[in-house]
């Protein structure tokens, strides 16, 4: 199976440069038009993660958002805009967030309409995926005809890396993450499986990665911004996750994410196996990237709270007495 990945070079936010760059990235997958029309609802699926200012590098920048969200209303379509992050939200939490991060402006001055992933939400059946066959999902998967995604290019304490496909983490409403990284607990094997199956129940159906300033250290939220200088697109999420952890310098095997989509066909294996419209990766390499120091779940909690959780999800036989004998 042959994969396809966009990069164009983009220096810096600057609207002219985020605009061209945007347009090059689009145009192998047959620009915009190809993934809206006149009449259409088209979610732009952003990263969120927190009340942080577009500098921090914490979150999609609102210079690409502006820019995607103008071209897909020249195709005729309406533009939704959202995500939920992590935590108990409130529309008004919601609101002050979308303000600090920059996109509150963005959605205001340009017609598009804000979106509160956390109610309603909905049920979705998954009977393929390989972790749960049910997933709790903001409602709006189905008042849209296609979304876009808008991840932001980052490291992770946890899953090494988080880009295209550890974004659709975000159609979970708020707490309800915390659910399915206590069921994670220390196997990140098993969340990137999870991150997996909501990308195959959810495929975006084009993803932009916002990789002009990305981070490195101590990330999602915490590392340091850090200049790369892209903007990557691609309809393949874990194709566009291979293709950056390229660009990096760190080893596809250690990003479980990447590592476990090749595995399930799902994504490549190596860079044979992707067609590169525009700059080599080697040739757009960051050097001296710096990589997270690795966390599981159960390190970000206190001591005390661990060996509660590990006795609460255990999984212990019961018995069923109705069939007793």
């Amino acid at each position: 199976m042959t994969f396809e990945v966009a990069l164009a070079r983009c220096g810096s936010y600057d609207p002219a440069a985020v605009a061209a760059a945007v347009e090059e990235a689009v145009a192998p997958f047959g620009g915009f038009s190809a993934f809206a029309g006149r009449g259409d609802r088209v979610l732009l699926k952003l990263n969120l993660l927190a009340a942080k200012a577009p500098e921090d590098a914490v979150t999609t920048h609102p210079a690409l958002v502006r820019e995607v969200i103008k071209r897909v209303q020249d195709c005729g379509a309406e533009v939704l805009v959202g995500d939920s992050p992590g935590g108990r939200n409130t529309p008004a939490k919601y609101r002050a967030l979308l303000k600090k991060t920059g996109i509150l402006d963005v959605i205001e001055s340009s017609g598009a309409r804000a979106v509160y992933f956390d109610d309603p939400v909905t049920t979705v059946a998954s009977e393929k995926a390989r972790t749960f066959k049910k997933f709790t999902v903001t409602s709006v998967v189905h008042d849209v005809d296609a979304v876009i995604a808008l991840p932001k290019c980052k490291t992770h304490q946890f899953t090494t890396y988080t880009g295209a496909v550890k974004l659709l983490y975000g159609y979970i409403p708020g707490v309800r993450k915390a659910e399915y990284h206590l069921h994670a607990g220390r196997d990140v094997a098993w969340f990137a499986e999870l991150l997996l199956d909501l990308c195959k129940t959810f495929p975006p159906a084009l993803t932009i990665m916002d990789a002009v300033v990305g981070m490195d250290g101590p990330g999602p939220q915490s590392g340091t911004p850090r200049p790369i200088g892209l903007i990557l697109a691609g309809t393949n999420a874990p194709a566009i996750d291979f293709v950056a952890t390229q660009v990096l310098g760190l080893d596809p095997a250690s990003v479980p994410t990447v590592r476990i989509a090749a595995e399930r066909g799902y994504g490549p294996a190596s860079l044979g196996e992707v067609t590169v419209h525009g700059p080599h990766p080697d040739t757009v390499r960051v050097e001296g990237f710096v990589p997270p120091v690795i966390r599981t779940m159960d390190r970000r909690l206190p001591p005390v709270i661990v060996p509660v959780l590990d006795r609460l999800l255990a999984t212990r036989p019961a018995v069923d007495t109705g069939r007793c004998v």
